[in-house]
């Protein structure tokens, strides 16, 4: 059995000992830990969202502006977990991953980049729309 398969087993005794609201929150805190620590893109993603962070702080981005802008960030690194959870399964199957499972993670590939294309253009904007307004006045 795979490290991956031996940690989503929960005994008997910790499920009853726990509410199932909190068990789920502890697999989620869990599910977080594995995630990030899985790939070292979160490390570039990170890099990149503490750029925006300081600069969103620099220019005195508006309450709508940081909620565009958290959304877009929320997306990317939720597409960049679903395909870390993607490439484990598919690490899972071994030799019997064929050609649909190869299919499989290029299109989980995909949906990191639209997100982070999509992320980019809303910030740009959200950026382009502050730094309007700031020489405008």
């Amino acid at each position: 059995m795979s490290i991956a398969a031996q940690e989503v087993v929960h005994p008997v005794d910790s499920a009853s000992r726990r509410p199932a609201w909190r068990q789920r929150l502890v697999q989620a805190e869990r599910g977080l830990a594995w995630g990030l620590r899985a790939d070292s893109v979160f490390f570039v993603h990170f890099f990149g969202i503490s750029i925006v962070l300081v600069a969103g702080l620099i220019i005195g981005l508006e309450l709508w502006q940081w909620v565009a802008i958290t959304v877009a960030l929320t997306v990317v690194l939720s597409a960049e977990m679903f395909q870390q959870a993607l490439k484990l399964m598919v690490r899972g199957l071994g030799p019997a991953a064929g050609e649909e499972t190869t299919r499989a993670l290029s299109i989980g590939t995909a949906a990191v980049l639209v997100a982070c294309l999509g992320s980019t253009i809303v910030m740009g904007l959200v950026f382009a729309s502050r730094t309007c307004e700031l020489f405008s006045n």
